[in-house]
């Protein structure tokens, strides 16, 4: 098995996408899903979970900004481990959303009132703030879409966002902090236990909210005590021996920001230079991907009852059937059609 190979084989073992686990164990050892899209974690759990349900299939799960700065699907019981992680558990500072300590001390409990008495719609805060005197710049900076005083609400364990599609909130059961290095020192090694091998590179993108003067002193207690592997100068880490007989599956369907594409800095290990921007584009949103027999050549979209695949290249004739086998194995009953089509040039 050459590197590269062995490379990719082992981060599609340790991220589930060879072999299934339950709902709790993937999204707790993967440390999340990336949830801006409600249909990419159904994706994903869809291709990964044993005990998926497709009409419940995040329970046990909450919404949280995680992190990458973004939307995340965590477990509800490690809720106080991802939000100690990041340090949240103090007084509110909002000097960044522009609203007041004053302000934010005064209304974060009516909005945690309303949420119990069971007004936990976005709208429906919105309202009862506005009915109780919050004037419209305060309820713009309260209710802003990537922040403001719902998302430091949410980061300090006040509240946690709905699972669903419509913009809810609800309470949470009280969350377990725990020393923030202690539950950095968690992550950092369930990253090499799971993303491994990678190197420090690919684990400072990971967690790319963390200041390196914080992360230097956990990594330097960690690495002695992983297996380190030297490919072409560059040092891998790992919790666990690498594989090196495994063989690569014929097709893998790739969820949209996936932890495969986003849990590396480096991403030569699953596709090719030239594709990176068919699978990444100007805005930065990560598609649906194929993986063809150990590298990504296509995108794919599921779209009501049809799949379409869109490939990088013309070189996708000969993949098709195995394309199709994985995704009536994937979506079974679900999907009656399977489009193929090529990227624009």
């Amino acid at each position: 098995m050459k590197d590269q190979e062995m490379l990719l084989y082992n981060s599609l073992s340790g991220l589930y996408l060879l072999d299934k686990a339950d709902t709790h164990t993937v999204v707790s050892d993967l440390m999340g899903l990336q949830a801006q899209f409600a249909n990419y974690p159904k994706a994903s759990l869809q291709i990964r979970a044993t005990d998926y349900q497709p009409e419940a299939p995040f329970a046990g799960l909450v919404k949280i900004w995680s992190h990458r700065g973004t939307m995340h699907l965590v477990p509800e019981d490690e809720l106080g481990l991802h939000l100690s992680a990041f340090d949240n558990a103090g007084p509110f500072i909002h000097g960044y959303w522009g609203i007041a300590q004053a302000d934010a001390e005064y209304w974060a409990p009516f909005i945690e009132n309303e949420i119990g008495r069971g007004n936990n719609t976005r709208d429906g805060l919105k309202a009862a703030c506005a009915r109780a005197g919050m004037g419209e710049e305060l309820l713009h900076r309260t209710f802003y879409g990537w922040g403001g005083l719902i998302r430091e609400m949410v980061t300090r364990g006040r509240i946690v966002c709905g699972t669903g599609t419509q913009k809810e909130y609800f309470l949470p059961k009280p969350v377990q902090w725990m020393d923030r290095e202690q539950a950095r020192r968690i992550f950092l090694r369930r990253y090499f236990e799971h993303y491994g091998p990678a190197t420090v590179s690919d684990c400072r993108y990971f967690f790319n909210n963390w200041k390196k003067s914080d992360m230097d002193p956990l990594l330097k207690e960690l690495l002695p005590e992983l297996i380190c592997t030297v490919i072409d100068g560059k040092r891998y880490y790992s919790a666990r021996e690498p594989e090196r007989g495994g063989i690569l599956p014929e097709c893998v369907l790739v969820p949209g920001f996936d932890q495969l594409v986003l849990g590396y800095r480096d991403r030569e290990r699953m596709i090719d230079r030239r594709f990176l921007r068919e699978l990444t584009n100007i805005s930065g949103i990560v598609s649906p991907s194929v993986l063809i027999r150990g590298r990504i050549r296509a995108r794919w979209k599921l779209d009501g009852s049809r799949v379409l695949v869109t490939s990088f290249d013309r070189r996708l004739k000969r993949d098709e059937a195995a394309i199709r086998r994985k995704v009536r194995e994937v979506f079974s009953k679900q999907v009656k059609e399977i489009v193929f089509t090529e990227a624009e040039a």
